[in-house]
């Protein structure tokens, strides 16, 4: 028997908590509730359903941001559940890469690993809920560039470090502007963006892999300017040095089309021609295919994915263990 769980919050703030168990049966299942995720052994009964009911509605009973569940029918129990999207005022795509399991079943630790769009534009309603989220440390993966014409003011006690990994966008602003840039060439540019960020920026990406096995850095925000492309492979990288399997990993991937609203991005974008607007979804949408085609690129020169991290990233078999003890569940 599996549990097969998800929780979000509505329009309403509340939290609405969807099962699915498998094989299907009928029956009834408990639900255990807490406002960390520090030790099962806090978490207390909340509610008895039946298993056919398949969702629950609960009132935030702590600070709002954040509450942990899990379910248990028999002797089955889902792994622990927490809100993966956190609603921000002006911070585009933020939430939680935690919560996701291993090709060994073990779940990654939620509220370690943030990741979101630019931080610059944070009102004190957005910095009120970095404060108690209790972030500690933000990468940066802006260029030198557009982190210094907007930088980050998160107040005193977070640290930010700059990991700057340029995306040439300039380029594509004056093609957009001269009108000579289809979805067919967005498609391209960004796939050809991809595989120059993996092959540009490896020191960059080792030393984020440095700073992830400091367990004092802990929570730990990766940004960049919409939190997909850069910040995308970033946690690729990560989950997959974990073990997370493929499907889970493209699913993290493609969730950033659920989490960036287009015409927030693009003023005026129905002013443009009808080809210009299909280019511009291209470039602020995530797509499977930027993300199999660097892949298939790794693969192709380096080998394997693996080889790429511990050959070019220093991502060895010892750091590997050092970020399972720090953000696997019990590992």
């Amino acid at each position: 028997m599996k549990i097969t769980s998800v929780v979000e919050k509505n329009k309403e703030g509340d939290f609405l908590l969807k099962w699915e168990v498998s094989p299907d049966q009928e029956g009834q299942i408990d639900i255990y509730s807490a406002i960390s995720d520090s030790a099962l052994s806090n978490f207390v009964p909340v509610k008895t359903s039946q298993i056919t009911d398949q969702f629950a509605i609960f009132n935030p009973t702590g600070a709002g941001i954040r509450e942990y569940f899990f379910l248990k029918t028999g002797n089955t129990t889902s792994g622990i559940i927490a809100n993966r999207i956190i609603e921000m005022d002006n911070i585009k795509n933020f939430r939680d890469i935690g919560g996701y399991f291993t090709i060994n079943n073990e779940q990654i630790r939620w509220g370690r690993i943030y990741r979101s769009g630019d931080l610059s534009s944070a009102n004190i309603f957005d910095k009120e809920r970095i404060k108690r989220l209790g972030i500690k440390t933000v990468v940066d993966f802006r260029s030198r560039e557009n982190a210094q014409l907007h930088p980050n003011r998160l107040g005193n006690g977070i640290r930010i470090i700059s990991l700057p990994m340029s995306m040439g966008m300039d380029t594509v602003n004056q093609k957009i502007e001269k009108g000579n840039f289809s979805r067919s060439d967005a498609i391209k540019y960004i796939q050809d963006m991809y595989v120059g960020i993996v092959e540009d920026y490896k020191q960059e990406f080792a030393e984020l892999f440095d700073i992830l096995i400091d367990e004092s850095n802990y929570p730990i925000l990766l940004s960049g300017a919409l939190g997909k492309d850069r910040v995308g492979l970033a946690s690729y990288f990560i989950l997959y040095s974990l073990g997370v399997p493929d499907y889970m990993l493209e699913e993290e991937y493609m969730l950033s089309n659920n989490t960036i609203d287009i015409t927030k991005v693009v003023e005026n974008a129905e002013g443009y021609p009808e080809y210009i607007q299909e280019a511009l979804t291209a470039v602020l949408t995530v797509n499977q295919a930027y993300l199999n085609y660097t892949l298939d690129y790794l693969r192709e020169k380096y080998g394997s994915i693996d080889n790429y991290l511990q050959k070019e990233l220093r991502v060895t078999n010892g750091k590997r263990n050092i970020l399972r003890k720090i953000l696997l569940y019990n590992p």
